[in-house]
Parts: structure tokens; sequence; C-alpha cells
């Protein structure tokens, strides 16, 4: 594909000019979809999930830090981590929060790393 100037475009151009005209260049959920449920959320795509903070873990290694949470909404959990975080004000215990990112499957566990998040009442 050849740019204004006639030179050919690389795959990183590509890709920004399709963010920015809107055409998708990878497939996704619709932003307004919705949360889905924890057990049904397919691992490798970008999505949302909602539920409640069950267990705050902190990695106080000053080499790996990292802040765990188990987030479960009745139907499954998905474990959430914050990597350079050792704490996050208003990530506790029994919180809702609604999270969006990429689920992967890590050691036998459902995690998302660095996820967007948003606190519940």
């Amino acid at each position: 594909m050849a740019g204004k100037d006639g030179r050919s475009r690389g795959l990183l151009t590509r890709w920004f000019g399709r963010v920015r005209t809107g055409e998708r260049a990878l497939p996704e959920r619709e932003a307004g979809a919705g949360p889905v449920p924890i057990a049904g959320a397919p691992v490798r795509e970008h999505l949302t999930v909602q539920g409640r903070v069950a267990v705050l873990t902190v990695n106080p290694s000053s080499k790996h830090r990292w802040l765990e949470a188990d987030l479960t909404d009745g139907t499954g959990t998905v474990t959430l981590i914050w990597m350079g975080r050792h704490q996050i004000a208003g990530v506790t215990p029994g919180r809702g929060l609604r999270v969006t990112g990429l689920i992967s499957e890590h050691g036998g566990r459902r995690v998302m790393f660095n996820p967007r998040y948003e606190l519940l009442a």
C-alpha cells in the first residue's frame, strides 16, 4: 500500500490509520455491549466484566511488585493483576468493580493484566 508520497506504508502505520478512520483492526465486542458473565468470558478477547473483589493480595517484593484482586460475579472468578502497584485507592475486599481488558490463562487461572477499572457503589 503506497502513501501520499509514493512510499509503502508499514504495518503499524496501516493499523493506526484503521483506528483513526474507525475501521476495525481486531475483532472486539461493542463498547456499549456491557459486562459479560465471568464464566462465559472468552479468553484472548478484549471485554468488560464486573463483580466484587473477593480476595486482595499484595506482592511486596522490590523486584516484582504487583497487586492482585480476585473478582467474582457468582458465575466465576478472574484474577486482576496490576503490575508495579501495591495499592489502588478504593480497591478493597468486598468492593464492586467493572473492569475492561484482555482475559488470558496463566498457571491454570483466568487473569487480566493491568485492566481499566471503574469503582461501583
